[in-house]
């Protein structure tokens, strides 16, 4: 073996080392540009969901609230009734007032208000927090009271 064929061997490896990194580097670089924008619309698509289940559960609750204010209210005087509602995440606010609940949710497109009405003049408070509450609602005189049980 001449010493130049030696000494030529060893560079050979390291360059052929050097294309093998470098295609793997690319396989990387691809299967990344393939999987960014998958994960961006699952990201969203989540996002939305969310949205949607908030706000889903936020009309159940209040539909939910003025359908037993109108039975407890047509049965008058104390008449009551304790129910479970469930407060999504990203309420702002409640507003009981008048003849209707209001229940303002923030979604990805803004502030959106969830509300029903009843047939009874309401008054009363409940908990902007996300959880499982007990809610009472009692009939109190010309008005149905409504706060947590």
């Amino acid at each position: 073996m001449s010493p130049t064929l030696f000494l030529f061997q060893p560079v050979q490896r390291i360059i052929m080392k050097a294309q093998t990194a470098f295609e793997y580097m690319v396989i990387a670089v691809f299967v990344l540009a393939f999987l960014t924008p998958i994960w961006i619309y699952i990201s969203q698509l989540q996002a939305q969901t969310a949205d949607e289940f908030a706000l889903s559960y936020a009309k159940n609750a209040v539909i939910q609230i003025a359908k037993k204010s109108d039975l407890i209210y047509s049965q008058r005087m104390d008449a009551k009734i304790k129910i479970e509602v469930y407060i999504p995440r990203g309420v702002q606010e409640i507003n009981i007032t008048g003849n209707e609940i209001n229940m303002r949710v923030i979604s990805r497109s803004g502030p959106v208000d969830v509300f029903a009405t009843s047939i009874a003049q309401l008054q009363g408070s409940l908990p902007t927090d996300e959880g499982l509450y007990f809610v009472l609602i009692k009939a109190e005189g010309d008005y149905v009271n409504i706060t947590l049980g």
